[in-house]
């Protein structure tokens, strides 16, 4: 594929525009003194934060050979250039440390393991919920929820809605496919889903389909039950 100079693109053509700093998905390049903006569909709000440091273990080293934080950090930027649904913040109140906002365990997930690749090593906190303020009552947060699409066989329809309800999950409609399988519509707290792909992908043993979007901010659902029981690693 090789590049070439033009003087005007039309729909379908792959361009690239220079000199637009803070340019980014959904903004309209205009000619001076026009004003009109094409309407764009919005982007999903970062719903999960990661943060990341240094990697303090005894075995630091032996994994990896980017281990500075400034090389952590520039990584990150960099990604954050592509990727319109990544946002960071930079924090030093205790210790050196870089904060990512990011779509989901899933987005934030494929970067660190990208990172993990190019032989970054680092350390990183549990992911955590980003809650805002409801500007109709102040002082009460709101949580993010996600419409959760899953097609699967009928035999698991009852347990994937009972591991969903234990984690706040409210079914809103159920439809029968031509070919048997079901579609399950849920509406189900961003922290409600953390590490339930996995699950859903052992019981269902693969045959499952998941999906999810953004939803809206709602009230805090209460306590989600956690799994008393240790890991072996």
């Amino acid at each position: 594929m090789s590049e070439i100079e033009v003087k005007a693109a039309h729909a379908g053509d792959i361009i690239s525009i220079g000199g637009f700093d803070g340019s980014t998905v959904g903004n309209t390049v205009n000619l001076p003194g026009n004003s009109e903006v094409i309407q764009s569909i919005p982007i999903d709000p970062p719903m999960l934060s990661l943060t990341l440091t240094l990697n303090d273990s005894p075995l630091k080293g032996t994994d990896g050979h980017k281990l500075t934080l400034p090389q952590i950090r520039e990584r990150v930027e960099k990604e954050s250039q592509d990727d319109v649904s990544l946002r960071i913040s930079h924090e030093a109140t205790k210790g050196e440390f870089v904060t990512m906002h990011g779509r989901g365990d899933l987005h934030l997930g494929v970067i660190i393991e990208k990172m993990r690749r190019e032989g970054f090593e680092l350390a990183v906190t549990p992911p955590q919920v980003i809650m805002k303020e409801d500007p109709k009552s102040p002082g009460k947060m709101l949580e993010p929820f996600e419409e959760v699409a899953i097609d699967t066989d009928l035999e698991y329809v009852a347990r994937l809605i009972d591991k969903l309800n234990d984690r706040k999950g409210v079914l809103m409609d159920i439809q029968e496919q031509n070919d048997g399988r079901q579609l399950l519509i849920l509406k189900v707290p961003t922290r409600g889903l953390l590490g339930y792909r996995n699950w859903l992908t052992t019981e269902t043993r693969g045959t499952a389909q998941f999906r999810s979007q953004f939803m809206e901010y709602d009230e805090y659902a209460g306590p989600i039950k956690r799994n008393n029981k240790g890991a072996i690693i």
